[in-house]
């Protein structure tokens, strides 16, 4: 019997090298979301409370969403609480109530505790809280964590 063989060019072969070497490098840098590192919610800043994008923090009820990282609540005199601002349901950027001392959810209706932790959902995890240090004499909040 006769072997049968098959050769193939030069250009050929690295050509089909090249493509099954690039489909494994990029199966090996995939990323499931469950896998990134909580580094991400790592926050240090300070705000002037005379500044005017966050001049409502003076007032007791109000509240202010910080370059979409963190939404700072005045919550009684001189206390502030400070968590992430997306509902840990579908990302929606959420409210403070002052009515109800909580954060609201407008999209999915979720709720959560000034502890960020979930009073109704449909969110199953909480909210990242930070800690705030009121600084009066500076007028000034550091918001960290």
């Amino acid at each position: 019997m006769e072997a049968l063989s098959k050769t193939i060019d030069r250009h050929t072969f690295f050509r089909v090298l090249g493509a099954g070497l690039g489909v494994a490098c990029l199966t090996s840098c995939e990323t499931k979301a469950d896998d990134l590192s909580p580094a991400s919610d790592v926050l240090d800043l300070t705000i002037r409370l005379d500044d005017a994008r966050y001049v409502d923090l003076l007032k007791n009820g109000f509240y202010v969403v910080v370059n979409n990282r963190v939404i700072v609540a005045h919550t009684q005199p001189n206390q502030y609480v400070a968590v992430s601002p997306k509902c840990t349901h579908e990302g929606t950027t959420i409210v403070y109530q002052a009515n109800n001392n909580a954060f609201y959810c407008p999209l999915d209706g979720s709720r959560y505790d000034l502890n960020g932790k979930v009073i109704n959902g449909p969110a199953t995890q909480p909210l990242v809280v930070y800690k705030v240090s009121n600084d009066q004499k500076s007028n000034t909040l550091r918001i960290f964590g």
